[in-house]
């Protein structure tokens, strides 16, 4: 059974944030966090973003849905998303035949990551 209090508490500790700390970076008591991390209160659905960013994990993981290989751009520029989606794209292709040279489309993206990474 899914325990959101558990998986709270279990990111706080991994990061050593007390529950009054985590309390003020989300702007609610200790108490508040003591609560979540019991399962007496939930924490409402801006609550939880601010929680899967401060611990950097997803959504889908403060709800206990398996991980689907979603990947983040938050931060990113946009050209720096585009730059990922269009990786992302062209690399789950799936062939068939594994092949070791790079098509003309990947050489291409791997040219706008470089770009990317140099400014």
């Amino acid at each position: 059974m899914y325990d959101l209090g558990a998986l709270i508490r279990s990111l706080r500790k991994e990061r050593n944030i007390t529950q009054k700390k985590l309390g003020e970076l989300l702007d609610v008591t200790e108490g508040t966090v003591s609560k979540y991390e019991a399962n007496i209160m939930t924490p409402p659905f801006e609550t939880l973003r601010s929680i899967a960013s401060i611990f950097d994990v997803s959504m889908d993981t403060l709800c206990g849905m398996k991980h689907q290989g979603t990947l983040s751009t938050h931060g990113l520029t946009e050209a720096q998303t585009e730059t990922v989606k269009s990786l992302v794209d062209t690399y789950r292709v799936k062939n068939a035949q594994t092949r070791r040279q790079l098509s003309q489309e990947q050489y291409s993206v791997l040219g706008k990551i470089t770009a990317e990474l140099t400014k």
